[in-house]
């Protein structure tokens, strides 16, 4: 039994979209790392990720098929007024999850950045900064939820004794921790370019790792959005339905940050694609014309030579014979170009070399 209207589709289906292409780069990203034996601590940390994260999409994912989404009136519905005590429960698990998952997916990224950096301190302490400002800020809103209400089954359950601190004391925290996590996104993204600035690499490949990196710009927006919703906290009125933007934006925050740090780790991939589109442009074409024969992968036209040799009464005899079965004159060596095969790539060049034997 289920509740899914209103604004719940919306929510389930961003949720499932994202989960589905965080998991796919997670594998391509195992799989990069695992066959180029280049397994690392950035690894390590965005595993470690997969964990909260998972709790992300469980509050999520749960809370948009029990309550989140559903507008006020809907709960005053005979049998379905238990959705709205669960839709406020998931949304917890959404906090939980938000805070704990993010710390680790910019933790890797981050990490990956230190690597690069080596023994340039300037950048070495100003990513220990940017981690250290992400990471207190997140837990401190982490350990706010978990004690905004006590007992903690208050946040859901008017039925409890417990108390509750003031919602808009909760916004405050929102909008501070996204805040942070704003300012530490923007500046893990532009911190390549000066980074790589007099590094020897060419100029496609600062280009590329800059481009990729900068990508975590995309999680950014995400939170700028989730800061215009994070009004909605305080609403008295719709309250399940007004925070279903908020859940929106804030999975979509963790999960293109997770994205974004796995396609960084992607360019041996890539390098085997492009590898691979080249060798089927220059080496994936037909036997050529006349029936020439393939060789090998590359099915390129070969041409044979045979030569017989014996005397005559001018002493001199030279055949030429190749597979396309032309005769060549004596004497000399010709070069035929074919330029009109059926399709591009099936003209061939041939050459036929001759041995002119004389006997005394």
């Amino acid at each position: 039994m289920a509740i899914y209207t209103d604004a719940a589709p919306s929510v389930a289906g961003s949720v499932i979209m994202l989960t589905c292409l965080a998991l796919i780069t997670y594998g391509l990203r195992v799989y990069c790392r695992v066959t180029r034996k280049s397994w690392s601590v950035e690894d390590w940390i965005m595993t470690v990720a997969l964990m909260p994260f998972a709790v992300l999409v469980a509050g999520c994912a749960g809370g948009a098929f029990n309550g989140i989404g559903i507008h006020q009136w809907r709960f005053k519905v005979p049998g379905q007024e238990q959705y709205y005590i669960s839709g406020q429960k998931f949304f917890l698990i959404f906090e939980v999850g938000y805070c704990s998952a993010i710390i680790p997916i910019k933790l890797s990224i981050s990490w990956m950045l230190i690597r690069v950096a080596e023994r340039r301190k300037a950048y070495l302490y100003g990513q220990y900064l940017v981690i250290s400002m992400f990471a207190v800020m997140n837990v401190i809103a982490l350990i706010f939820i978990l004690i905004n209400c006590i007992p903690v089954n208050a946040a859901w359950d008017t039925n409890v004794k417990g108390h509750c601190q003031p919602s808009y004391v909760l916004a405050d925290v929102y909008y501070a921790c996204t805040a942070v996590n704003i300012l530490t996104d923007w500046v893990t993204a532009i911190m390549p370019v000066p980074l790589l600035w007099n590094v020897q690499i060419n100029r496609n490949t600062k280009i590329s790792i800059v481009g990729l990196m900068g990508l975590g710009i995309l999680a950014s927006l995400s939170a700028c959005v989730r800061l215009k919703y994070t009004v909605a906290l305080t609403s008295q009125s719709d309250y399940l339905y007004g925070v279903a933007n908020v859940v929106i934006w804030g999975f979509a925050e963790n999960a293109i940050g997770m994205i974004v740090g796995n396609i960084a780790t992607l360019r041996p991939l890539f390098h085997i694609l492009r590898d691979r589109k080249t060798s089927n442009k220059y080496y994936g074409r037909s036997n050529g014309l006349h029936g020439s024969q393939g060789t090998g992968p590359g099915m390129f036209s070969r041409t044979y030579e045979l030569a017989e040799q014996g005397k005559t009464n001018h002493g001199i005899v030279s055949t030429s014979v190749t597979d396309k079965d032309r005769r060549m004159s004596d004497g000399d060596s010709q070069k035929q170009i074919l330029e009109n095969g059926s399709s591009p790539g099936e003209a061939d060049i041939l050459v036929s070399r001759q041995i002119i034997v004389a006997y005394d």
